[in-house]
């Protein structure tokens, strides 16, 4: 006898209507700029009550922090699942690289918002976000570092920094480049590759 599927337990009415209206906060704050967003051009936006907005966000900063949490936890966690997967260190390198493209498609917003719009963060949430990515960027020399034969220093721990600005950046930058998705996707991988040997000076096929 089969065991029962697991379903999962459904969403209420007043659930879905709050995911509609923070994805709709994510388009205004990607769309126009954090510093843009005015408060009743924000309830407006979520569809609430300018003077019920409280009653559902704690602050417009809150709002933008959870964004950029939810997008530097869900590099983080696939990066940790790929290092523990992956058999060896070239193939580690080239599916976080894979990952994070493949990322930047399905939440190209949040990657807009943790690049341009990280500065608006008050201290304690902007220090979290930060040791958030410093636990990704740890992840990138943790592949890199076999590759190199020695312990990252000072030199790379910088090139790491930089292709992690980069990869967040550079699927906007090739949109115009390529109409072909698959094709769109190995330029980016090139580029990022390429810019990685040449920052730590090796040859791409290392990679």
């Amino acid at each position: 006898m089969s065991s029962p599927v697991a379903r999962p337990a459904p969403r209420s009415k007043a659930g879905i209507r709050y995911q509609d209206a923070q994805r709709a906060a994510l388009e205004l704050f990607a769309e126009r700029g954090f510093s843009r967003v005015g408060m009743r051009d924000l309830a407006a936006h979520m569809g609430i009550a300018a003077g019920s907005l409280y009653n559902h966000i704690e602050s417009k900063e809150a709002l933008l922090f959870e964004f950029i949490e939810e997008f530097y936890s869900a590099l983080t966690l696939g990066a940790e699942q790929l290092l523990k997967s992956q058999p060896d260190a070239r193939s580690r390198l080239r599916a976080l690289l894979e990952r994070h493209l493949q990322l930047h498609q399905s939440m190209p917003l949040h990657f807009r918002l943790a690049e341009y719009e990280l500065c608006c963060l008050p201290p304690e949430p902007l220090e979290q976000i930060l040791e958030l990515r410093e636990r990704y960027e740890q992840h990138w020399l943790q592949a890199v570092a076999p590759l190199c034969g020695q312990a990252p220093d000072a030199v790379r721990r910088g090139a790491v920094r930089a292709i992690v600005s980069l990869l967040n950046q550079l699927p906007a930058w090739t949109q115009a480049a390529c109409d072909e998705p698959a094709s769109r996707l190995r330029l980016q991988q090139e580029m990022v590759l390429g810019a990685l040997a040449g920052a730590l000076g090796m040859a791409v096929h290392t990679f």
